[in-house]
């Protein structure tokens, strides 16, 4: 799918309203994420994948207090290189510090409180796959 809407959720204060998130493919090669909410407008990115477009606008809205409700911006979801080559950033995988879980529709809706930023969830990405590198070397289980 290069191209989709859906309705969305955000949050600001502790206040859900409803919004809408878009994505498309563009020639040459890049993607365009868009969410419209009443609180703040549209913000609109363009990157490489729609994962890392999806975290240019959150990274917009989230100094003004916004989290957008989908499960790209939840703490323990991130994709992998090959998700974001060959699927365009359109799933990332659930994770755990022991594995590596099952694939999620980056745009599928969330509660918002449910999500957060991208610097936290950049890090704990980081942390989980780190986790996953050691326990693959030493053979924990």
């Amino acid at each position: 799918m290069t191209a989709g809407s859906r309705g969305i959720q955000v949050m600001r204060e502790g206040i859900v309203r409803d919004a809408t998130v878009s994505w498309r493919f563009e020639e040459p090669f890049s993607w365009v994420v868009e969410v419209r909410g009443s609180g703040f407008g549209t913000a609109e990115a363009r990157a490489d994948d729609a994962f890392e477009a999806l975290c240019v606008v959150r990274e917009e809205l989230e100094p003004f207090g916004w989290r957008i409700g989908v499960a790209g911006a939840q703490i323990d979801v991130w994709p992998s290189g090959m998700a974001r080559d060959q699927g365009g950033g359109l799933r990332a995988y659930r994770m755990t510090s022991e594995s590596v879980g099952d694939l999620v529709d980056t745009f599928a809706p969330v509660d918002p409180a449910s999500v957060t930023t991208v610097a936290v969830q950049r890090a704990e990405a980081e942390r989980l796959y780190e986790a996953i590198r050691h326990r693959a070397r030493t053979g924990e289980d």
